[in-house]
């Protein structure tokens, strides 16, 4: 029987910043039984698995958008039921994350046919930005009413930053709000390093490889940085469906010497990454928390982002880019700007690097959620 029955749209060993806040947030809690339901997006991963204190069970699931969206299969949705029916008992708390996908619908719906306690973490700061006029419109109209069901039905609400439940008020009525509980990660760090200026400037970029990352800003900003002369090493991590526009870019601007892309990486691997580079670069178009960029800060990067959904919780908003003002000039501007001034770059990190690693750590966010439930 479980305490907490969760629905997570993807999942282990499917890796991304929701993922990981599904896993981590989970595994913190003392003395909780957890179930994770999520879509078996790839036929060959086993229905159920253990690991650590939550089971893992993947439903029969249909692919909508080709790597991004499932929903249940009849026999996924006879799964769902079933599992809610068989643990009834117990009075499970049932855990939805992000308002975007069917699956957490249908787990709002079934909860409140059962009486049962949810609660909804909501991990969006924006509408989605992503996909064709078509896919957009779709998830526009499924925010307005689907997504706002399960919102309004939450006993309350988690909002991961502060930036996504300022959206969540401005855009539905009527919602009850717990506290924020932020992403976390343990700083390895005791504090920002002392860095020398490097000869040639090391940069990381971690993330799908979609327009809304601000990945074809990214690469203005390293053609302005060639013509500049400026000495520098880009590395991309992670796949997606621009891929291939952006190695032609690559390959047409002349940057093959410059620039790498090792693909998507499992998590360890990613994690293995960050301390060989000297800055940090997140040009995306909309973010909850950033999950890489807090990464990037914690293994002792400097960060050049746009001032988009929680990353200002991060970083402070004077240092990161409008997002009105984002483009290969800006970011390039703010890369210069931190080779010109590294010593003293270095001195303002430390400050925001021990403000961080007090403020992301799991300890004190599980505290929040365990004073409510």
């Amino acid at each position: 029987m479980y305490d907490i029955i969760v629905f997570a749209h993807l999942y282990k060993p499917h890796v991304g910043g929701l993922e990981k806040y599904v896993e981590n947030f989970y595994k913190n809690l003392s003395n909780k039984k957890v179930l994770v339901i999520t879509s078996r997006y790839d036929k060959k991963l086993a229905e159920t698995e253990t690991d650590g204190n939550a089971d893992i069970l993947r439903i029969d699931s249909i692919e909508m958008v080709k790597g991004k969206y499932y929903i249940p299969t009849p026999s996924g949705l006879k799964q769902i039921v079933e599992i809610i029916k068989e643990n009834k008992e117990n009075n499970p708390e049932i855990h939805t994350h992000t308002r975007f996908y069917l699956n957490n619908w249908i787990a709002t719906f079934i909860a409140k046919q059962n009486h049962l306690t949810h609660y909804h973490f909501e991990h969006g700061s924006s509408f989605v930005k992503d996909g064709s006029l078509f896919v957009r419109l779709c998830a526009w109209i499924f925010d307005f009413f689907l997504a706002g069901y399960i919102l309004r039905n939450s006993k309350l609400i988690f909002p991961i930053s502060d930036s996504v439940r300022e959206f969540l008020q401005s855009r539905y009525s009527k919602l009850k709000f717990g506290p924020t509980i932020y992403n976390s990660y343990p700083f390895p760090l005791e504090t920002f390093p002392n860095k020398k200026k490097p000869e040639i400037l090391k940069l990381l970029f971690v993330g799908r490889i979609i327009r809304s990352k601000g990945i074809y800003e990214m690469i203005d900003a390293c053609v302005s940085m060639n013509e500049n002369r400026i000495p520098f090493a880009l590395t991309i991590i992670g796949d997606g469906s621009e891929m291939s526009n952006i190695k032609r870019l690559v390959k047409d601007n002349n940057l093959s010497g410059h620039i790498s892309m090792m693909g998507l990486l499992p998590f360890e691997e990613t994690q293995k990454q960050f301390a060989k580079y000297d800055i940090f670069i997140n040009p995306s178009y909309t973010e909850g928390l950033p999950t890489t960029v807090l990464e990037g800060l914690a293994n002792g990067l400097f960060v050049v982002a746009t001032d988009v959904g929680g990353t200002k919780e991060i970083i402070p908003q004077e240092r990161l880019i409008p997002f009105g003002s984002l483009s290969g000039r800006t970011i390039k501007n703010d890369i210069v700007h931190i080779l010109e001034n590294w010593d003293d770059e270095v001195k303002i990190y430390k400050d925001i690097y021990n403000t961080a690693k007090n403020k992301f750590n799991w300890k004190e966010n599980i505290k929040k959620y365990e004073q409510i439930s």
